[in-house]
C-alpha cells in the first residue's frame, strides 16, 4: 500500500475515495500521525492519509492530475 494524500481533512478525504472508487480504485482512509490533529484537539473527522494499492498507484496519481488539469481549465475560460 502507497500513500495518495497525506494530512488531508477527512471530509475531503471521503470525496477523493469516492472518485477513485468510481474509477475502480480501492482505498483506505487512515488518521495520519501528525501531533494535535487527533479528535482531543480537531475535533471528529480529524486528518487522515488515503492509501491505496501500489498496482493502482501510478493510475490514481493521473486521475488526480487530470482533475487538477481539467479545474484550471475551467477558471481560465
Amino acid at each position: 500500500m502507497k500513500v495518495l494524500k497525506s494530512g488531508i481533512p477527512e471530509f475531503e478525504a471521503k470525496m477523493y475515495q469516492e472518485i477513485l472508487l468510481k474509477e475502480g480504485i480501492f482505498s483506505e482512509l487512515v488518521d495520519s500521525h501528525f501531533a494535535y490533529t487527533d479528535s482531543i484537539y480537531f475535533g471528529s473527522g480529524g486528518l487522515v492519509d488515503i492509501i491505496i494499492p501500489d498496482d493502482d498507484f501510478e493510475e490514481a496519481v493521473q486521475i488526480f492530475e487530470d482533475l487538477q488539469e481539467r479545474g484550471r481549465g475551467e477558471t481560465d475560460e
